[in-house]
């Protein structure tokens, strides 16, 4: 099993992403999303194994500071990897990127983490689909882009989480 350290979002976001996924699926892109039985999320951190309980304290620990903030999701676009991911991309706001810097630093001496989540090759992003078929990439942008417009999104908690599939190992919320 994975686990990930994950922001989550306002259920009016939430509302607006879903709507994407089931887009996304109606077309006949891809229903991943809907299969994998996650939120929408932002990834932080992803890890191939660790001790649960220190993970919590890490995050207990940096979240006792930190306020609930907003993020723009301004664009979108495509990871062109083995599992051609959709995302959704926010504007990589000092708030966000303080965060992430802040939560890596705490896990320096944690092992098995996935590198694309390391400070210097993160892309925030949060995933809209995956495993689209190559030859609905185009298609897959075209469908989001009829009726896309940027918005805000409301960073409520921090989640950890194992998966797949996707189970709740524990919710830390923002101060209000």
């Amino acid at each position: 099993m994975a686990f990930s350290i994950e922001l989550h979002f306002d259920e009016k976001s939430n509302f607006i992403i879903k709507n994407m996924w089931k887009k996304l699926r109606e077309r006949g892109i891809s229903d991943y999303m809907d299969q994998y039985g996650g939120f929408p999320h932002i990834a932080l951190a992803v890890f191939n194994n660790i001790d649960i309980l220190e993970i919590e304290r890490i995050i207990e620990k940096i979240i006792k500071n930190e306020s609930m903030f907003i993020i723009k999701m301004s664009s979108f676009g495509i990871f062109p990897s083995n599992e051609s991911v959709l995302f959704l991309s926010p504007t990589a706001s000092k708030t966000l990127i303080n965060l992430h810097g802040k939560l890596h630093e705490s896990l320096k001496d944690i092992d098995e983490k996935w590198h694309y989540y390391l400070p210097d090759f993160w892309l925030p992003h949060c995933t809209l689909e995956m495993n689209i078929p190559k030859s609905k990439i185009h298609y897959a942008l075209d469908v989001i882009i009829e009726k896309y417009e940027p918005f805000d999104v409301k960073i409520e908690s921090i989640k950890l989480v194992e998966f797949n599939p996707v189970k709740l190992v524990k919710s830390f919320k923002f101060r209000t």
